[in-house]
């Protein structure tokens, strides 16, 4: 197997290059067959999936900066992640509110920590950090959901032939820039057999932009996600999960409403 990318570098820091071991394909199955029952049952199950997904997230990334001596609080981030994604489903302003909730939560127990070593803002931002990302990516999903569902379907089937071509060529690769290149190609793929049957609620044209906020959309958030975890080693199975939706989804949603409008 090819080395990963130097830790101590930029490209070390952020690049994330797929391993081969534990159960990648196992799970990636089963949270793509997740995803589409939810899909099938509504929004209200979207919304229960990725709110479980984002908690699990925000969970695990506080861990991460928590073994490399960082000051977070991961209740904060858990319970707000799933609270922002859930009330996405009751509204998008609701969805803001939670967010600013979060904020606020963050900065008062940054405020109240007894023996806290790290600045307010520090320990604060870390906390955001650790969920208020994967929150609002996930919570653009379920207004996806709400608003078109064949357009979140659309968008499931481009992320996860993303994902796949990612994971197919990335694992071993010599460079790490070989697996999202691959994914890219598979996007672009599907956008052609999306613009040629029009599936969802996309025109041939509106096809090709949605599919190409996709194929740029995807790779920049495997670097968000290693950008927010203290590294592209320690970033979570679950942020793993979410990260080519950090982008993707919040474009997709802001994009959508102006198309459907």
């Amino acid at each position: 197997m090819a080395p990963s990318p130097e830790p101590g570098t930029l490209l070390g820091r952020l690049a994330y290059v797929p391993k081969a071991d534990g159960p990648h394909v196992r799970l990636g199955i089963l949270w793509f067959v997740g995803a589409v029952v939810a899909c099938v049952i509504g929004p209200i199950a979207v919304a229960f999936l990725f709110a479980s997904m984002a908690t699990v997230s925000a969970i695990q990334t506080s861990r991460g900066w928590m073994r490399r001596g960082r000051e977070v609080d991961w209740l904060v981030a858990a319970i707000g992640s799933a609270a922002v994604v859930l009330a996405a489903q009751l509204g998008t302003a609701l969805a803001g509110l939670a967010l600013l909730a979060m904020v606020a939560a963050s900065l008062i127990a940054a405020v109240m920590a007894p023996a806290r070593r790290d600045e307010v803002i520090a320990r604060a931002g870390r906390t955001l950090r650790s969920g208020a990302v994967t929150a609002v990516a996930a919570a653009s999903v379920v207004i996806l959901a709400r608003t078109d569902m064949g357009a979140l379907v659309v968008l499931l089937l481009l992320v996860s032939v993303y994902e796949v071509g990612d994971y197919l060529v990335g694992t071993g690769s010599n460079l790490p820039i070989e697996g999202p290149v691959a994914g890219i190609a598979s996007v672009l793929v599907l956008t052609f057999t999306e613009a040629v049957f029009q599936l969802g609620p996309f025109d041939a044209q509106a096809a090709w932009v949605f599919g190409g906020m996709v194929a740029v959309g995807a790779p920049l958030g495997s670097v968000v996600g290693s950008a927010l975890a203290p590294g592209a080693d320690v970033a979570g199975p679950a942020l793993r999960r979410l990260d080519a939706w950090l982008i993707t989804a919040p474009a997709w949603c802001w994009m959508l409403w102006g198309y459907l409008n």
